[in-house]
């Protein structure tokens, strides 16, 4: 006899495949779309020095890219997979329909009066039974679940830097009405193996990014209670669990044992990436101890991926292939200490780049005039919290650290005058940079710079980080932790002014506090009046 979870989402696949299902979906603007209208204004600026981008006139006549017309195919295969995607596992969440096998490991104390129960006060998690290393504590919830498009050289304007979520009109959409409310969703990126049915629809991770939306201020319900798990920081240092894809069962995510867990035990969940090994060990772990539920949840996803036919691969053999990029702007290899840790795309590192007392001086040159990064919004008009970067920073003047601009011209051999102007960053408890480049294809004006781009990524950790806010390269699989004084210098773009897509990266949230002095080394001078030097505020006396 089938159970009520499998006759309910046989009905729902069967409306899926009819077309009777009508899931409310918005197309968000990423801070990156929304920055877009401030590059319309040549004289628009921010206090971290942002793009006021003017585009160059458009040719005459376009040929249509083969390329560019799949890509925006491949996106409109990814949102339909998307919305079908959410409406299973929306209803997978009804306590109604399903409860997990997994739904008594835990539960939410609340945090007013400390009594038990289910509560989304934002109290501790608790464990209610041992459980083993390798067990699933509990769920992710999905109050929607949302695909990131990655622009990609070649790309239409139209399709660079936007989001499309599905969720509960009915049920969610007043958050979802306004941006200020746009903070109290948590986000979590879900990554895509080959071993997952929604790879063939989701898993360009080059173009798309896949993630799940969760409200705190929703009622929990047992058996999801993982966004509501602290993450390990100084005063919850032993963490005891990771959230990671359920094997075949993607966009669902498990939090997971990574140790054994007794009962009356607070969930303390890591923000470190596990080793391939280890990530694999778990998997495996789950797959075996779960080999039935797992089964049941992968039939329903497989279904909605069903109703959704993939495009073929894209023959581009009659000559429309990729170019290769390159050359990259080059280095002095001289500079003492200077290595590199990954080779194509190439990144270096410089361990003690700048001296402890160096370090020290500028986080407390720059701390007391640290501000919100910020961004134009192109509906209001109104400078705001910048979304991808929650962290704070204040720029530095050139004047006030000789020795430090000293050292970035000699190992980026360029002039001074082809920096950006510094920034010095400031991430706090859960403070992150989410999946981004920094480069441009083709020439812009921004930042001070006319008709110029990126060519080097500078930055340089100014404190040492025990857990959380490492550098993340998600596309070559490198994890950089931040280590005091050691700089590391990426190549956003060649020299012929071609987006590196690969250099895409992210500021991992923070647990302990991060400190980061960075820059970006373009290809002419800055020209700008509005970006020179003599117009920034000094900081302090204190010359480094």
């Amino acid at each position: 006899m089938m159970s009520t979870l499998s006759v309910i989402c046989y009905l729902i696949i069967i409306a899926l495949l009819s077309g009777n299902i009508l899931l409310t979906t918005q197309a968000l603007a990423t801070p990156a779309a929304r920055r877009k209208a401030a590059r319309k204004s040549k004289k628009s600026s921010s206090n971290s020095g942002g793009f006021a981008k003017k585009p160059s006139s458009p040719p005459k006549h376009q040929a249509i890219n083969p390329a560019v017309q799949y890509n925006a195919a491949q996106d409109e295969v990814a949102k339909r997979a998307v919305s079908s995607l959410f409406s299973v596992c929306a209803h997978i969440q009804d306590p109604k329909l399903y409860v997990p096998k997994w739904a008594d490991a835990c539960f939410q104390r609340n945090s007013i009066d400390g009594c038990d129960g289910q509560s989304n006060i934002g109290g501790a998690v608790m464990a209610t039974r041992d459980v083993a290393r390798g067990q699933v504590l509990t769920l992710f919830p999905i109050h929607a679940l949302g695909l990131r498009m990655l622009r990609q050289n070649g790309d239409d304007e139209a399709l660079k830097d936007t989001e499309f979520v599905a969720y509960d009109q009915d049920a969610d959409g007043e958050l979802f009405a306004s941006d200020q409310k746009a903070g109290l969703r948590l986000k979590l990126n879900i990554p895509l193996d080959k071993s997952q049915p929604t790879h063939s629809l989701l898993g360009n991770k080059k173009r798309h990014v896949l993630f799940s939306n969760f409200f705190p201020e929703k009622q929990a319900v047992p058996g999801w209670l993982g966004g509501r798990i602290k993450a390990a920081s100084s005063q919850y240092s032993k963490s005891n669990c990771i959230t990671v894809p359920l094997p075949g069962a993607a966009p669902l995510c498990a939090v997971v044992a990574t140790k054994d867990v007794k009962e009356g035990e607070e969930i303390v969940q890591t923000m470190q990436p596990l080793k391939p090994s280890e990530m694999d060990e778990l998997k495996e772990s789950l797959a075996r101890e779960y080999r039935s539920e797992l089964a049941t949840l992968q039939m329903y996803i497989e279904a909605a991926c069903e109703t959704v036919q993939p495009l073929p691969e894209l023959d581009l053999s009659s000559g429309q292939q990729q170019q290769q990029l390159g050359p990259f702007h080059q280095l002095n290899q001289q500079f003492p200490g200077l290595t590199r840790i990954h080779q194509d795309p190439d990144i270096y590192a410089i361990d003690n780049f700048l001296t402890d007392e160096e370090c020290d001086r500028l986080i407390a040159k720059s701390q007391p005039h640290l501000v919100p990064c910020l961004v134009k919004n192109d509906k209001t008009g109104i400078a705001e919290q910048d979304p991808v970067r929650t962290s704070t920073n204040t720029n530095v003047p050139q004047s006030e650290v000789p020795s430090i601009l000293e050292k970035m011209t000699n190992v980026a051999s360029c002039n001074a005058d082809q920096l950006e102007i510094l920034q010095v960053l400031n991430y706090k408890k859960g403070q992150e940079f989410i999946p981004h480049t920094d480069g441009f294809s083709g020439k812009f004006d921004a930042c001070g710079f006319e008709q110029a781009s990126r060519q080097a990524t500078i930055f340089c950790y100014l404190n040492n980080v025990a857990e959380g806010g490492s550098t993340n390269f998600p596309e070559i699989g490198l994890a950089i932790q931040p280590k005091k004084g050691t700089a590391v210098i990426h190549f956003p773009a060649d020299v012929e002014l071609r987006e590196d897509s690969r250099t895409l990266h992210q500021g991992s949230p923070a647990v302990d506090e991060k400190w980061l002095l960075t820059t970006w080394v373009w290809n002419r001078p800055r020209t700008d009046e509005m970006y020179a030097e003599s117009r920034l505020p000094s900081l302090s006396s204190d010359i480094i």
